[in-house]
Order: structure tokens, then sequence, then C-alpha cells
């Protein structure tokens, strides 16, 4: 059941005494799942018990009782559905983009005030892996705790995103750093994108900016609005390949729908929740799922920017080996990404692997060799093309001593000055 069918149903859930039809049911279940509808039932109900008589007039037969007191709940629900009391008339029904036009106006406003803020912070739950890269979400995925904070110093800005027992990456102003639990650390100048797809999170007017532009004249996409209490409540549900893409582009082209809820305060305009679910034929996974977001908040530099000590980790610059021998660097910038996979599993396989491909896990290699002793590749494929990943993904099939297989993957890319493979993740 949908978020629109639901609302076209709710009356059907205010008679308790009603049989339990195939409607009502579906309509509970909805319930249990749909924080928005569920709020919205709960607004409903209220006002429909601020219409309904506490005690009907006496009657001598029960079943005349029933039946009135039935009557007088039925003409209080009509009164809910007439006057807009309460919930409103606009809240009744799911509407189309174009036919709010008051939506634009209200992320205006929000953008407005986020760009104002000198900083913020939020934990978020996303599902992901992590040591992996920060453009990689998997459904498949366990939920991650993820933290992010910024100050927002001048035309400067200090940040800091932080994966529960995984990568964080850090932003000081002159330089970005990376760094996992395996010693190994990468830095490189501003332009440097570590953060990737979650760079949109170092600034809510980000978000914002990419929802509003998904909406104009888009006939894909239905638009909730509910307001209880202090909140405004925006849920938008579109197929993948709109407003999910920002998010997302691994799965740019799978067959599902994505919901994106937004809670905004009504007295700043501040985006104070986010949540992103994917629907896959009939599948709903939360995806993203943010806690409450704190503006100006009390945050110092000193803790957004603090890494570990240089005696604790090794750092490598971005800008990567260096090979000197033509003939070699000649062959490995011929490659495709399927025989620079193979080449570079097969050298991990055989304990000798290729320090140009793993320069970046050059403090993970004893650990990556004793993992892949004595095992076998096959089965390599390459991924479709992602438009914002200057790299790729390789899927293959890693057989090991003991006759079980499992399905991997590794990332390469070859944005570097000498335009050769090296691995950025799936390790």
């Amino acid at each position: 059941m949908t978020c629109e069918e639901f609302k076209r149903h709710i009356a059907d859930l205010c008679d308790t005494t009603a049989p339990r039809t195939d409607i009502r049911k579906a309509c509970m279940e909805h319930l249990e799942k749909c924080d928005s509808c569920r709020a919205y039932y709960e607004s409903f109900m209220h006002t429909v018990g601020l219409l309904t008589p506490k005690h009907a007039p006496r009657s001598r037969r029960n079943r005349r009782q029933r039946t009135l007191q039935r009557l007088l709940q039925a003409a209080a629900i009509l009164l809910v559905f007439l006057t807009g009391v309460g919930v409103g008339l606009s809240d009744l029904f799911s509407t189309k983009a174009e036919a709010s036009p008051s939506l634009p106006e209200l992320f205006d406003q929000c953008i407005r005030q986020s760009r104002e803020a000198k900083g913020f912070s939020m934990w978020a739950y996303v599902r992901t892996a992590p040591q992996e890269n920060f453009a990689c979400i998997d459904p498949e995925a366990e939920l991650l705790k993820v933290h992010v904070a910024v100050l927002r110093q001048g035309g400067n800005a200090c940040w800091r995103i932080e994966k529960e027992g995984g990568r964080t990456i850090v932003g000081d102003g002159n330089r970005q750093y990376m760094w996992d639990n395996t010693g190994t650390g990468v830095y490189g100048d501003l332009q440097t994108n570590f953060a990737e797809d979650f760079s949109l999170f170092l600034q809510p007017e980000s978000i914002l900016e990419k929802i509003k532009d998904a909406l104009p004249e888009s006939r894909d996409v239905e638009v909730t609005v509910f307001q209880p209490d202090s909140s405004i409540i925006v849920s938008f549900r579109t197929p993948a390949d709109n407003l999910s893409a920002f998010f997302s582009p691994a799965y740019r082209n799978r067959d599902f729908l994505c919901t994106t809820r937004c809670v905004f305060n009504q007295q700043d305009y501040h985006l104070k929740e986010i949540e992103i679910r994917w629907d896959n034929n009939g599948k709903e996974t939360v995806v993203f799922r943010s806690g409450l977001i704190r503006y100006d908040a009390p945050l110092a530099s000193a803790d957004i920017t603090r890494r570990p000590a240089d005696g604790q980790i090794t750092w490598l610059s971005t800008d990567g080996p260096h090979i000197d021998d033509p003939a070699r660097l000649g062959k490995l910038q011929k490659e495709t990404a399927v025989e620079a996979a193979r080449r570079i599993l097969k050298a991990l396989i055989a304990g000798q692997p290729h320090e140009e491909a793993l320069f970046y896990y050059a403090a993970s290699l004893p650990a990556l060799t004793e993992e892949m002793k004595n095992c076998r590749v096959s089965g390599f494929r390459e991924a479709p093309a992602r438009k914002d990943y200057a790299g790729t993904t390789v899927h293959y099939e890693l057989h090991r001593p003991d006759g079980s297989s499992e399905q991997r993957h590794i990332n390469l890319r070859k944005d570097n000055d000498q335009q050769i493979w090296m691995v950025d993740g799936g390790l």
C-alpha cells in the first residue's frame, strides 16, 4: 500500500468496531513501516476524537446505542474531510511536485538559513563498509554509524567525516587527510575528493539544492507534506534514476523507487533530519538515516582536524608512485580494467604484490597476501561505468583452498599523472 492509498482509506481505521477487512489489514501494515503516515494518522485521530461526542444520548436498546455512536463518529470524520480541521484538506492526499508552489519557497528559506550557520554536526547510519571508499553505498550491507562535523571560519572550513571502526577524512583548510586502522594514511590538496558522495553532507544546503533541482515539472515525483507540532515533514517518492541519483549512482539503472524524508524546523527553517529509503520490488530498505542535525553547536577546530601522529601512521601523497621504465609504463597504460584486476589479484595470491597498483595498501600487504594464499580467481567482469566516479569496479569470484567460493569486487582508477590502474577499494 502506498501513502496515497493509505490516506484514501484512513476513515476505515476510525471505526474500531468494524470487521478486519483486507483494506484495514493493509493500512495497519503500512502504519508499522511508515513514520510519516503514522504521525499523520495520530493527528487525524486526535482531530476525530475532539469532534466525537464522549457520551452518546441514552438509549433503551444497545443496538440502537451502538448505531447512534457509529453515526456520530462518522459525522465527525466527515467534518474533518469537509472543513480540513486539524490535518487540513491540503494534507489529505499526496500531491505532485508541480502542484506544490510553496515547496520551492520552503527550500529557498531552508537553504538560506543553512548557509548562514557557522557549522553543524550530526550522526548518521549508512549502509556501507567501514574500510570502503565514501562512494560505496550497498543496500545489502549493515547500517554503519558515521559522524560528520563542519566548522566554517570566514571563507574556509574545517570538517571531519568518521566511519565507526573504519575510515576517517579530515579537511583542515589547507589539505585533506584520509586514514583507517591499517596504519596507512593518504593526504592531498583541497581539490582531493576523498569524501566523494559524502561531500554533499558537509553542507546541508547542498542536499536541499539537489532535492529542489529534482522537483520542478517532474510528474514522477510524489510529494507529501505534513506539519506535526513544530516540524514540517516533506517526503518525496521518486524513481531511482531521479532524486536518489545524487546519492547512489551505482544503483541508478536499477528498477526501484526512492523515498527521501526531510524534517524541517518551522521556527528557523533548518533541516533537522533526513532519511533515504529504497523500495526494490516491494522490499523497502533504509540506506541513510540521520540523527538530529545540530547547527551552530560548540565545535573546536582542534577536535575536528585531529589526526594520528606521524609516528603512528605512514602518510602517502595522492601523487602516487612514479614508473621510470618506459616499456613497463607503456604496458600498464594499455591494460584494461579487467586485465589489471586479474594481474593484481594473481600477484597477491603468489605473494608478489605489485607496488604500483597497491601503493596505498602498503601497510595491508602482509595481511592481504596471507588471506589470499593458495586461492584462485575467475569470472572477471567489469561493472557499468558511473558518471561521477573516475574509476571502475571489477567483479570476480574468489575460490579458497577449502573449496568454498565468494563473489567479490575490486575498485580501480587511473586518474593519476601516469594513467595506470591503481587499487581504490574492495580489498
